[in-house]
């Protein structure tokens, strides 16, 4: 039981850090430093990688504090492990629960905020490129004689049968 209560709560603060990182990112994408968000979303990565080990030993955790008390349960989440655990651990854990919800809520708000400044800023280069850049169907050069040749053999927009 001791195991769930330390993962659940490394949990925690590894989401925090995960936070500090995002919000780092939203300063070096404002800022527009590449060389430093490169760097910064390899930290990121390592910060996942280490969240991802830290559920799988709380998964662990919880499957063998299930089997030890013959619970029978495959799910190990917080709502079926309250059904076996003592009362006086409820409210640790579903701090601990609301504490990673919390964490968990504002790194996606972060997260979308940091992928929608790429978005504009991505916007704002291609529309830039595109004013740099001209068209190149819109660009024919004909000599200017052709162009006087063209309408005089045409027909004019007020013809008509007399």
């Amino acid at each position: 039981m001791k195991a769930i209560f330390e993962t659940m709560a490394r949990l925690v603060q590894q989401h925090k850090e995960l936070n500090t990182i995002s919000a780092r990112k939203t300063e070096l994408i404002k800022t527009n430093q590449t060389k430093g968000l490169s760097e910064l979303l390899k930290e990121e990565s390592r910060q996942i990688r280490a969240i991802e080990q830290t559920e799988k030993e709380r998964q662990e955790a919880v499957a063998s504090y299930l089997e030890s008390r013959e619970a029978g349960e495959t799910e190990g989440t917080v709502s079926v492990l309250l059904h076996y655990l003592p009362e006086d651990h409820h409210d640790a854990i579903l701090q601990l629960q609301e504490g990673l919800l919390q964490e968990m809520a504002a790194l996606r708000s972060k997260e979308a905020l940091n992928r929608q400044m790429v978005e504009d800023s991505r916007q704002f280069v291609q529309m830039t490129l595109d004013m740099i850049q001209p068209d190149p169907e819109a660009v024919h050069y004909s000599h200017p004689d052709e162009q006087k040749r063209k309408t005089r053999d045409g027909f004019s927009i007020f013809d008509s049968k007399a």
